[in-house]
């Protein structure tokens, strides 16, 4: 069987909105008036066909330019993207970069608020101190203002010092005036108590003329006993003092020497001058007769008045006490 045979043979039925095609063998049995309906509706399909299909060449042809355009549109906005796409890449790889950046400028910034608080407590800490140093910038202007006060007043000052180092010294002048006049009443006291009691002063120094005669040992202890010694002789005024005293009767001094060949000496310890002694000896004197005067005495009223002679003869006798070592304790009963 051709195609126009098949075509012949071919049947088409219509039901409302549904369209069967058979064949002969499985063609329906139909009524009367579908089969009168049948060229109407294979026109009616033949035609909805042909629209269809000149719908889809036309839009074809219509649309295939823009849709290529647009296909082609679309290529190059995905280029564009995947450039956009390459440099958002490039400006993520720059942001973790920088994202690192911002960390570390991150720690630096929270260092940076650290040392502005450092700072900041340093500058509260110079404030105080500007406070304080403004506290004290005002003390010393008041002190100073005092000081300026106290210059002009320095003049003033200054002849009040004057006058009264003047009269300090006047007070010295008076105190030392004073201590003088109180040694001498004291001297003076002393001196009226020891003559009161037997001694005679004389330069500085006391002396006792013995009434009554002892040996010159015994003579030495007296006078020890009176915290003195038997009189020493130092100077020629001294010399002269004692022999006028002495009135030409012999009185024991504190001479006295070791042995016959011994060299003479004073009791008291003073050093014994042998040369200034030379003035004082009798002529003829020392002679030591008998080998036994070994103590000396003042024997006549003359400069020369020195004589030895025996310790043991019985003699009045001169004690001195310097004034210096003057106690009261060295009294004597008349």
């Amino acid at each position: 069987m051709n195609a126009t045979e098949e075509a012949s043979s071919a049947h088409f039925t219509v039901d409302k909105q549904n369209i069967s095609l058979w064949t002969p063998e499985t063609l329906p049995k139909q009524g009367p008036n579908l089969v009168l309906r049948q060229p109407l509706t294979v026109r009616v399909v033949l035609i909805c066909l042909s629209l269809t299909l000149a719908t889809s060449v036309v839009l074809q042809v219509i649309l295939y330019p823009w849709l290529m355009g647009t296909l082609s549109d679309v290529k190059t906005d995905a280029q564009v993207l995947k450039s956009r796409v390459d440099n958002i890449s490039t400006l993520g790889s720059k942001v973790l970069k920088n994202s690192k950046g911002m960390e570390a400028a991150g720690s630096q910034i929270q260092m940076l608020h650290v040392s502005l608080d450092q700072v900041n407590s340093h500058i509260s800490t110079l404030r105080n101190s500007v406070d304080k140093a403004n506290a004290q910038i005002q003390n010393l202007t008041r002190s100073w203002k005092e000081v300026d006060s106290l210059n002009s007043q320095i003049p003033e000052l200054k002849r009040d010092f004057d006058k009264a180092n003047t009269l300090h010294a006047k007070v010295q002048g008076l105190q030392s005036s004073l201590e003088n006049i109180s040694k001498l009443l004291k001297e003076q006291n002393d001196v009226l108590q020891m003559v009161s009691q037997g001694w005679k002063y004389f330069r500085e120094n006391f002396y006792y003329f013995s009434h009554t005669p002892k040996t010159w040992y015994s003579a030495q202890q007296f006078c020890v006993s009176r915290n003195s010694n038997l009189a020493s002789v130092t100077s020629e005024a001294e010399q002269e003092f004692l022999y006028k005293t002495a009135d030409g009767r012999p009185h024991w001094i504190g001479l006295t020497k070791t042995g016959s060949e011994g060299n003479w000496s004073w009791v008291d310890g003073t050093p014994f001058n042998s040369v200034q002694s030379k003035r004082f000896w009798i002529p003829g004197e020392p002679n030591n007769l008998g080998n036994n005067e070994h103590c000396g005495n003042i024997k006549v009223s003359s400069l020369k008045s020195w004589n030895d002679d025996s310790c043991d003869s019985k003699l009045l006798f001169i004690c001195k006490l310097p004034h210096q070592s003057y106690d009261t304790t060295a009294h004597i009963n008349p």
